[in-house]
């Protein structure tokens, strides 16, 4: 279901409403007022507090109660931008065009090597799509399609894109928020982003991202894949410690595929040929004689690991985490379902999608629910979570050797939540029936707004 531009305009206003303490009704009473003086959609009603012209329409209908020149100001501050209308609107069409049948959809990772998946995102306005895309290619696509600049979004990565991970990490480094009283910079891209610090002010168009927190490449969580192997994790390890020393020189922007640093290949060929001379060959072997690396390796008359290294290489090894993230574009208000628990309409590329009567799942782009928590902890200070399925600690997804087709580039960026689908249809609209799931992971969770 397309969402009108009225009923948009109806929950941004709510959310405003909420954020500036406005009232139970004032959403409700100018949303009237507004659509009434045919006001009604946010990108109207953002032209008309940029040219200051709200108040008069107000008058011609004959209401007497004005914004105030700083209900404008936040309003015009507090509003997406015209890509941000437009991305919304091409992530929606293309959730719609899927449930219609009328676009070639597939969930797929784009992998460096291109060697196991192909990324395709191809609109025809004049008939059939191809939406080949993971979560993040999904939104990275969606953003260069309007945009019209394949080089808008930033390579913050271990590899040459970006990931769910990587726009958590980007966010991070946004200044201002949605309820800021800040003019943004026109001439820093990063700066007309906004960040969205509470998901009970989202509003359709917003992007949400989450990830397992860690010390893996791009502040999320080793994943499963990367404690796959020796070989793996070895590369995993190091090529997050070069990530986090990029981030720190370059003030938290990492712009290269780290993963593809020379010094990855020698440092992993060179430990693995020090820890084979102690008899680890496998995940399970470093797991069993963590605590007594070191002490082997000068008893063989080794270099020790330094103490970095071996926390990474532990925290990679007995990792539970089965993916590093996932993206979303908000395609609703946040709506209170439980005890702190929230629900939220989104679109987004999965391989999981609901079922339908038949058992059947769509995959790639379409649209329904997903549940957040806010959590309040000891100190009274919010953040929003959400529950992620976990891998047993002492799973070895395998541990027999290298094959060549074993890459880093090549990882698991699926839903956190999703081994089965926990959603399910009611009153003819997908729903997400709860989260379901094994144990609970530290996922942070980030909102941003398109201000440009």
């Amino acid at each position: 279901m397309m969402l009108s531009d009225e009923v948009q305009l109806g929950f941004a206003l709510q959310a405003f409403g909420n954020a500036s303490g406005l009232g139970p009704f004032w959403a409700s009473q100018f949303h009237l007022y507004l659509t009434k003086a045919g006001i009604n959609s946010m990108s109207v009603l953002a032209t008309g507090c940029r040219e200051e012209t709200v108040n008069m329409d107000l008058e011609f209908i004959g209401v007497t109660e004005k914004l105030s020149d700083k209900t404008i100001k936040q309003l015009l501050i507090f509003l997406p931008g015209p890509m941000g209308y437009r991305c919304f609107r091409l992530a929606q069409m293309a959730a719609k065009k899927v449930k219609a049948g009328e676009a070639d959809a597939k969930y797929i990772h784009r992998p460096e090597n291109g060697m196991k998946g192909d990324e395709v995102f191809k609109i025809n306005h004049e008939g059939s799509w191809k939406l080949h895309v993971d979560c993040a290619g999904f939104v990275r696509s969606t953003l260069q399609h309007v945009t019209k600049d394949k080089k808008f979004v930033l390579a913050l990565s271990d590899r040459s894109f970006m990931r769910a991970k990587d726009f958590y990490r980007f966010f991070e480094t946004v200044p201002y928020s949605v309820t800021d009283s800040d003019i943004l910079q026109e001439t820093d891209m990063r700066m007309q982003w906004r960040l969205v610090r509470d998901l009970r002010l989202v509003i359709p168009g917003d992007i949400i991202v989450y990830r397992p927190k860690g010390s893996a490449a791009g502040g999320a969580a080793f994943t499963t894949n990367d404690r796959s192997d020796l070989r793996h994790l070895l590369k995993a390890v190091k090529t997050a410690e070069i990530w986090h020393q990029e981030e720190e020189e370059w003030k938290n922007l990492v712009s290269r595929n780290v993963c593809r640093d020379p010094a990855v290949k020698t440092w992993v060929d060179a430990t693995r040929n020090k820890l084979a001379n102690i008899g680890i060959f496998t995940v399970k072997d470093l797991r069993s004689k963590m605590g007594s690396v070191n002490d082997m390796l000068q008893k063989a008359g080794e270099d020790p690991l330094s103490s970095k290294m071996l926390r990474l290489m532990n925290e990679c090894a007995n990792t539970q985490a089965l993916n590093t993230g996932h993206i979303v574009f908000a395609s609703g208000p946040a709506e209170l379902k439980g005890d702190s628990e929230y629900r939220i309409r989104v679109v987004h590329s999965t391989k999981y999608g609901v079922p339908d009567n038949k058992g059947n799942t769509t995959e790639g782009v379409q649209e329904y629910f997903k549940r957040f928590h806010l959590v309040t902890g000891p100190n009274g200070e919010e953040r929003w979570t959400r529950e992620m399925k976990k891998a047993p600690a002492e799973s070895e997804a395998r541990d027999d050797g290298d094959t060549d087709d074993e890459d880093l580039d090549y990882d698991d960026d699926d839903d956190l939540n999703d081994t089965t689908s926990d959603d399910s249809t009611q009153d003819k609209e997908m729903e997400e029936a709860g989260d379901d799931l094994a144990g609970a992971v530290n996922v942070e969770v980030l909102a941003a707004r398109m201000c440009f």
